[in-house]
């Protein structure tokens, strides 16, 4: 189990094959030709990424533009190809041997025009069954990126009220919307848990759309604690230091 802890793709099969999660997992596939084509065909926007990756190295968007054109973003940069060929051919080209998934794009809120999604912590006590959300930032994409880890695209970090108040969702109540993000990331902790019985920590990666509805973008076993310790109020980091003692 010890090389499952960091396959994104399983963790997407736990998480996509429990019931009370599956509508909140995008739909994902392991990367092929034909799967490529047929979930670009569907949503127009699809995210292409490393089935083993960490801190949004080797993510790509790829967006139909119409008229046979295609926009692809790699880091800072955007190619516009023309033709389903060169446009595959292209995206092979940056992924190499590595072993990607492709999956529906979010389309996310903003700040400042900028993309952002969220970590999220899940903790429990050495010696408890009880699942707590130990704390929640919300990443905002650097300038020209579509990743929002901080280190990556030098974006920004905020607490979660303040986040979405300064937000494009800043008409929804952050009260509700908390809560609703923290019982949907406390019931993917105790999904996970049948998995990885040992674990007494997990952070997801949650975006919403533009209308506040939840997506799990992806589960992490190990989250750093980077994004916690940069705020500069450090009461999350401190709570996520003690469960994680504890």
């Amino acid at each position: 189990m010890a090389s499952a802890t960091k396959n994104k793709w399983l963790k997407y099969l736990y998480l996509k094959s429990y019931p009370p999660l599956t509508r909140y997992v995008p739909k994902t596939k392991l990367m092929s030709r034909h799967a490529f084509w047929k979930l670009l065909k569907k949503y127009r926007h699809v995210i292409v990424k490393p089935v083993w990756g960490s801190r949004g190295r080797g993510v790509i968007q790829v967006s139909y533009l119409g008229g046979g054109k295609y926009a692809v973003h790699y880091e800072k940069e955007i190619m516009i190809i023309n033709g389903k060929s060169d446009t595959y051919r292209y995206i092979r080209r940056k992924i190499g041997s590595a072993s990607y998934m492709v999956q529906r794009r979010i389309n996310r809120p903003t700040i400042d025009s900028r993309p952002f999604d969220m970590r999220v912590i899940i903790q429990r006590k050495r010696h408890s069954p009880k699942w707590v959300v130990t704390g929640k930032v919300i990443k905002v994409a650097g300038e020209g990126y579509i990743v929002s880890n901080n280190t990556r695209s030098k974006g920004s970090l905020y607490e979660f009220g303040t986040g979405i108040r300064h937000s494009t969702l800043n008409h929804l109540s952050v009260k509700k919307l908390e809560s609703r993000i923290d019982r949907i990331s406390i019931r993917s902790a105790k999904r996970l848990r049948a998995f990885f019985p040992g674990h007494r920590m997990y952070g997801l990666d949650i975006a919403t759309d533009q209308k506040g509805r939840i997506a799990i973008i992806e589960a992490n076993l190990y989250p750093a604690r980077s994004h916690f310790r940069k705020l500069s109020n450090k009461s999350m980091y401190r709570r996520i230091t003690r469960y994680k003692l504890g």
